[in-house]
């Protein structure tokens, strides 16, 4: 019996130590930033947005992904991001873990996720950690992307599209008959 009592309170010991490790290196769960304080829920930002003219950055997050914990710590507090997000988007914060809907809205199967939505559709969208440099790039694109005249993405160029549509017309006209042999 007092060896089982010994192990559990090695395993206790080994647990805290870990915890205590994880807290002082900056682990754990990091504070939403700031950006996204105050903010509302998915569909009311994408109905703000719509009448405001304004578009939509959802980043997806959960408390368990350490990329989330990081890029909440680092990128979404760098005081350049924050600026160009509080200056271009409408900022949402969506914990996938608390709020189904909005992560299933966003198809945030992949953690951290950022999603670019105007008109409540998707304009870009940016899986993982990447460097600050990419990050502000890829905002000011997708930015750029959501304020033009064409701002969804269309996954097939526009040959396929072309040969697609003749491919549906022929298949809608209706079938002749076979020329009957002459007698």
């Amino acid at each position: 019996m007092n060896r089982l009592f010994n192990i559990l309170g090695v395993a206790s010991a080994i647990i805290v130590s870990i915890l205590l490790i994880q807290r002082l290196a900056g682990g754990g769960v990091a504070p939403t930033p700031e950006v996204f304080q105050g903010r509302t829920s998915l569909e009311d930002a994408i109905t703000e947005a719509s009448k405001s003219d304004k578009v939509v950055f959802a980043f997806a997050t959960a408390d368990w992904c350490g990329p989330c914990q990081q890029m909440k710590r680092t990128l979404l507090v760098e005081p350049s991001i924050v600026a160009q997000i509080n200056r271009d988007f409408l900022p949402v914060y969506v914990n996938v873990d608390k709020d189904n809907a909005a992560a299933a809205r966003l198809a945030a199967f992949s953690i951290p996720t950022t999603v670019i939505l105007k008109d409540g559709k998707q304009v870009a969208r940016m899986e993982g950690l990447i460097p600050h440099d990419a990050y502000a790039q890829w905002l000011t694109a997708a930015y750029e992307q959501a304020r033009s005249a064409t701002p969804f993405v269309e996954r097939a160029s526009d040959e396929f599209l072309k040969n697609i549509e003749k491919i549906v017309k022929s298949a809608e006209q209706p079938a002749t008959a076979p020329a009957e042999p002459p007698k």
